[in-house]
């Protein structure tokens, strides 16, 4: 059905959302009924190797870079049509170093010059992060620095994209990652080598820190409520899950330093 995979808003059953939390579970196309989702996700990837967005005639960055970064983890990073994928969005880079979805700020559009959008540029990184053959390339070390500046920047400049601010809810522990929170932010940046002595000492990972109860445990602070199932889905006690995605930060960022 089109709407479960070009609508945006999250719901338990959308194609869109459902098939990156199995690949952060661990799994894989073996999975009959996983190959079977992954080539329902290539049914909607153009010949340029975009997929369509939640405009079902024109591709997204934001999109193609969700799920490009899904079918990697659910083992097709090999596959002829992700590496497409790969290939678009690399085109698709910003002179500022992001990405935005709209064609209306590609180059030669009227809103060009414009900054890009933060989460975009954050979400078409994720899929560069499961890419370890990308990470070196230039363009990508780009974005990483774009992305940084966002953290730096947050207050002064204002990003294309309604949630691509730093405010008052940016720094909410949320899962699954469909928001640009601090969580998949850090989540993402801390996969780059050369991104972790950047992040080691910061503000951003203090402030992740500071989140975790006397025995290290993180609970969640912001949810979709579809998933109240899910120990991500309420806020009323520490999550496994979360626990585990916010150590697993830390554990990046602090062990590569020699340090625990």
């Amino acid at each position: 059905m089109p709407k479960d995979i070009h609508t945006w808003w999250p719901k338990k059953d959308t194609t869109f959302w459902v098939l990156g939390m199995l690949g952060d579970f661990g799994l894989k196309t073996e999975d009959g009924k996983l190959r079977d989702a992954a080539n329902y996700v290539f049914s909607i990837q153009q010949e340029t190797g975009a997929f369509l967005g939640f405009d079902p005639k024109l591709p997204y960055d934001c999109h193609t870079g969700i799920l490009t970064e899904s079918l990697a983890k659910i083992g097709l990073l090999r596959d002829k049509r992700v590496q497409k994928a790969y290939n678009w969005l690399l085109k698709r880079q910003r002179p500022d170093g992001g990405w935005w979805c709209k064609n209306t700020g590609q180059i030669d559009g009227p809103r060009e010059n414009e900054p890009s959008c933060a989460m975009a540029t954050m979400f078409v990184l994720g899929a560069f992060a499961q890419n370890a053959t990308l990470h070196e390339d230039e363009r990508v070390k780009k974005g990483v620095d774009f992305l940084f500046g966002c953290w730096l920047n947050k207050g002064r400049i204002k990003y294309a994209g309604h949630d691509s601010q730093i405010g008052t809810d940016w720094d909410k522990l949320k899962y699954p990652f469909t928001d640009y929170k601090i969580l998949k932010f850090l989540d993402v940046l801390s996969r780059f080598e050369y991104a972790r002595e950047r992040l080691r000492g910061s503000k951003m990972i203090k402030l992740l820190f500071s989140k975790a109860d006397s025995r290290r445990r993180f609970t969640p602070e912001s949810i979709h409520k579809v998933w109240s199932d899910f120990d991500f889905g309420q806020k009323d006690a520490p999550s496994r899950w979360i626990t585990l995605l916010a150590l697993r930060v830390l554990k990046r960022v602090h062990e590569s330093s020699g340090t625990s």
